[in-house]
């Protein structure tokens, strides 16, 4: 994967805390640290694009039968008259 080089201007809190993370050995350094929480931060995005997205075909059929409880009641009248 190429790498590209990017300055920030960040809290210098922020970068204490994460120079913390390295001493304590979560990471090999705040580079590795800060591509981690930006992983993070972008799986985040994408769950809750996923979840709208859910929500959105979901919306309207609330009041419809489960098909996974209609499965299972299918499966237990099997069950009985076996």
């Amino acid at each position: 994967m190429a790498r590209i080089q990017v300055n920030l201007k960040l809290d210098k809190d922020l970068v204490q805390e994460v120079e913390k993370l390295v001493k304590k050995g979560y990471f090999n350094s705040k580079t590795e640290a800060f591509t981690y929480a930006l992983k993070l931060l972008i799986r985040l995005y994408k769950a809750e694009e996923l979840k709208k997205r859910i929500d959105e075909v979901r919306e309207g059929t609330e009041e419809l039968p489960s098909v996974t409880k209609a499965i299972i009641e299918d499966q237990e009248e099997d069950d009985v008259s076996h």
